[in-house]
């Protein structure tokens, strides 16, 4: 008789189906768990621990390069925005740098960049370290999980905010230059960002 071999299916990120959970609450907690652990939740996330150790490591790999190249484009953001700042605007007829507003932006956005390359790093530092006994303990301590949370989640949120300061900041300067079509062309960009995003939205939920 031949033996049957049974393999189980990975529990990676693509195998939880959000949609499997009832309610827009319990999908929206399901899809920040998704995103920030691997896993739905952090009894799924110790279930996957206990029974498969190849798909525990295959979700920290994702996490730390997911990581890494938060600090990738972070220092990219650093290094621009720093050198744009110290240089004189070469187009001051098209946008106009000499009101503190876009500077003020662009500098909130260099340093929450370094912010975000900090907390990547020390993110890097504790997915490399962490283990079934620190998920447990988060499991059972409120403190921690939420501390692990914002470990988790400082760095995305710290890029998005220096991405929308420096953002905020080219728009400022445009909208105070002098130049009509470019202030026509900077609107219909914001509109159609709009359109992306409520395209995002809707095929997410």
């Amino acid at each position: 008789m031949k033996e049957k071999l049974k393999s189980n299916p990975p529990c990676d990120l693509t195998h939880f189906d959000r949609r499997d959970i009832n309610g827009i609450k319990g999908r929206l907690r399901a899809s920040v768990c998704l995103v920030l652990l691997g896993a739905p939740s952090f009894e799924k996330l110790q279930e996957i621990i206990k029974k498969d150790k190849a798909a525990w490591s295959k979700i920290k790999k994702v996490l730390t390069d997911r990581t890494n190249n938060v600090n990738v484009v972070a220092a990219l953001v650093v290094a621009s925005s720093a050198s744009f700042v110290t240089t004189t605007a070469s187009t001051p007829h098209i946008s106009q740098w000499n009101p503190e507003f876009p500077y003020f932006c662009m500098l909130g956005g260099f340093g929450c960049a370094m912010l975000a390359i900090v907390s990547g790093f020390a993110q890097v530092i504790f997915l490399s370290m962490i283990g079934p006994r620190d998920i447990e303990m988060a499991q059972k301590s409120r403190l921690k999980r939420v501390c692990l949370f914002m470990l988790l989640i400082l760095p995305l949120l710290f890029l998005l905010v220096a991405a929308s300061s420096v953002g905020l900041a080219f728009t400022a300067a445009l909208w105070f230059g002098d130049v009509l079509w470019i202030k026509v062309l900077l609107t219909a960009g914001y509109i159609v960002l709009l359109f992306i995003l409520m395209v995002i939205i809707l095929a997410l939920y």
